[in-house]
């Protein structure tokens, strides 16, 4: 059953079956370009490949090496595992950026003392010294970014993200229906 019906005498998207329930909140839409989902993906994308430029530019990092810098300086030390969950990705994708960062020198790892098949991370103090040049630039960045929006736009968006995530990462770790 479909979650969602177009009406062509009213030209936009109507919810029905399971979403039937939901109080109505998205705007009309007439295409998948009026989707909210869509614009935040759009925007994820456009965010992609701009911070791809700029850190490969910048800091001769990919923007999920930097990202992985980020998390670990946020939860060092922190086990590999905690962070390809973090960072929404397969360990296989998380191994590959270890070991780059590990070859630039970036990072160490051990393994966990309290679980020997577990690796713990942690930055370098070359990486914890990167770690600040690079968020600097960043808080810059998004100081640009986030420039067509007012302070107070831009703490209503923060709480607003911080409340899809949460409530998308708890739909994510239900099974599906």
């Amino acid at each position: 059953m479909s979650d969602a019906e177009f009406n062509p005498a009213q030209d936009q998207v109507h919810p029905v079956g399971r979403a039937a329930h939901l109080e109505p909140k998205h705007p009309p839409i007439k295409s998948i370009e009026d989707v909210i989902v869509f614009k935040l993906s759009r925007l994820v994308g456009v965010n992609e490949r701009a911070g791809a430029r700029w850190s490969e530019q910048l800091f001769d990092l990919s923007i999920n090496e930097w990202r992985l810098l980020g998390l670990m300086q946020a939860h060092a030390p922190i086990r590999a595992g905690d962070l390809a969950d973090l960072m929404l990705m397969d360990k296989s994708q998380l191994s590959r950026l270890v070991k780059s960062l590990s070859v630039k020198k970036l990072l160490i790892s051990k393994p966990d003392p309290e679980d020997a098949r577990a690796v713990m991370l942690k930055l370098t103090a070359q990486g914890q010294e990167l770690f600040k040049k690079v968020i600097t630039e960043a808080l810059l960045r998004n100081e640009h970014v986030l420039s067509p929006l007012s302070a107070q736009e831009v703490l209503a968006f923060d709480e607003m993200l911080d409340r899809l995530i949460a409530h998308n990462l708890s739909i994510l770790a239900k099974p599906a229906r």
